[in-house]
């Protein structure tokens, strides 16, 4: 076994993101120039670039997020930032692909994800993911891929009653990971300090 995947295996506790990281070929979703850093030891804590814009989100942060979200089989999952596809596969995996919403602002991205995910025939939405995408909620669960200015209010609405999200928040460089519950008040938990790029749209930054 790789020394990497004794790394992300030994973090993770769910025994379903444990099989579906075993399963989906990370490299298969990045860029033929860097796809030899898929499993790098030296890149499990380092984002990859896709783009000269566009970086994959860590494998170890990534991990760490599917995990505090808590996903389980049937569950109905709103994704905010395709970005390459990596994280939607796993997402897909365990809870079924025709359950999965995954919602990008770059149509060039979202071209580049979904011809990775064609096996899965997780189909990617173009749009402003800062306001969700209602067509297809309520949602069991939620995660955001960019830095959101405030709670994303718009996401929270959609979301199930018990519903949770995973998303980042703050105005600095560096932000705070929330899981947030949709309850009569919102619950929130801080969970870690993170650093994502801020989001594209409507209820994202305008700088």
């Amino acid at each position: 076994m790789r020394k990497i995947d004794q790394l992300i295996l030994s973090m993770i506790n769910d025994d379903s993101l444990r099989n579906a990281y075993l399963k989906v070929d990370r490299a298969k979703f990045l860029p033929e120039s860097s796809a030899n850093l898929a499993y790098d030891p030296e890149f499990a804590d380092k984002p990859i670039p896709i783009t000269d814009r566009i970086n994959t989100t860590a494998l170890t942060l990534g991990m760490k997020m599917l995990e505090y979200l808590g996903l389980r089989k049937g569950d109905k999952v709103l994704e905010v930032g395709t970005g390459c596809g990596y994280y939607t596969a796993l997402i897909g995996e365990i809870v079924g692909p025709e359950n999965v919403t995954t919602v990008e602002v770059d149509p060039w991205m979202a071209r580049y994800a979904e011809e990775r995910l064609g096996n899965l025939g997780i189909r990617v939405q173009v749009g402003d993911g800062t306001l969700g995408f209602p067509g297809n909620s309520p949602y069991n669960k939620a995660i955001v891929w960019a830095a959101m200015p405030t709670l994303p209010c718009f996401i929270y609405q959609q979301l199930a009653d018990g519903g949770a999200m995973i998303v980042p928040i703050g105005t600095q460089k560096t932000q705070n990971l929330y899981r947030i519950v949709k309850a009569g008040s919102p619950k929130l938990e801080k969970l870690d300090s993170v650093i994502f790029m801020k989001a594209q749209g409507l209820c994202g930054f305008y700088d």
